[in-house]
C-alpha cells in the first residue's frame, strides 16, 4: 500500500529542534512559545504540531537532540578513572547546549511536567551512567558491598549543578579542575592511595 502524503523531512526536524534550543537559551522555558519556534525554524505551526503535541515534548526532544549530554559509560577497571572520564566527557558534551539546559534546569523545580520529562530523559540517563560506574566498583571490590550506590551516583551531578549555580558572578563553569577535585575527594578509594 502506498504511503499518503510527503515523507517527513529530517532537515525540518533539525531546524525545529535547533530553533527550540536557541530560543531556550535566550528567552528561557517559561517564555518560550510554539509560535516563536515555528517562526525561528521557518515552518508553519501545523508542521510543528504534527511532530510535537506541546512545548514540553518539543523541549525534551530538543535537549536530547542538541545537547546529547550523556556520555558512554567507561569501563577502565578503576572507579577513579571511570568517574574522571565520564565527568570530563559530560562537561565537554554539555557546552553545546549549556544555556538551554540551564534555562530548563531553572524551571524544573516549579514545573512538575517538565521535571518528569527531564528525569525520564537526560537526568535519568546521567544517573543510570553514574549508577553503572558505582555498581561496577562495588562488584570489583573497590567499594564496600554495603555502599549506598544511589546516593554516591547522585553526588557528582548535584555538585556540578550546585557549582554552576553558585558561580554566575564569576562566569565560572565546571571544568576539569573541578572534576579532579570531585574524583579525588569522593571516588578515589583509599586502597588506591597506598
Amino acid at each position: 500500500m502506498a504511503q499518503r502524503g510527503r515523507p517527513r523531512d529530517p532537515q525540518v526536524d533539525v531546524a525545529i529542534l535547533t530553533a527550540a534550543m536557541d530560543l531556550l537559551g535566550t528567552v528561557g522555558y517559561a517564555r518560550l512559545t510554539m509560535d516563536q519556534v515555528a517562526a525561528r525554524a521557518g515552518v508553519s505551526k501545523p508542521t510543528l504540531y504534527l511532530r510535537w503535541p506541546n512545548k514540553l515534548a518539543l523541549v525534551a526532544d530538543a535537549i536530547g537532540h542538541r545537547a546529547q549530554p550523556v556520555p558512554e559509560v567507561p569501563d577502565t577497571g578503576s572507579l577513579t578513572e571511570d568517574m574522571r572520564v565520564f565527568l570530563q566527557t559530560l562537561l565537554r558534551k554539555r557546552t553545546a547546549a549549556s544555556k538551554a539546559v540551564a534555562a530548563v534546569s531553572g524551571e524544573i523545580a516549579s514545573n512538575p511536567e517538565l521535571r518528569k520529562a527531564w528525569h525520564a530523559g537526560v537526568a535519568g540517563a546521567l544517573l543510570d551512567g553514574m549508577t553503572a560506574i558505582i555498581t561496577g566498583a562495588v562488584r570489583r571490590g573497590e567499594l564496600p558491598a554495603d555502599t549506598d550506590v544511589e546516593l554516591l551516583a547522585m553526588l557528582p551531578l548535584a555538585l556540578l549543578q550546585q557549582w554552576a549555580s553558585r558561580q554566575p558572578e564569576r562566569r565560572s563553569v565546571p571544568d576539569d579542575a573541578l572534576v579532579e577535585r570531585i574524583v579525588r575527594q569522593f571516588y578515589a578509594p583509599t586502597k588506591e592511595d597506598h
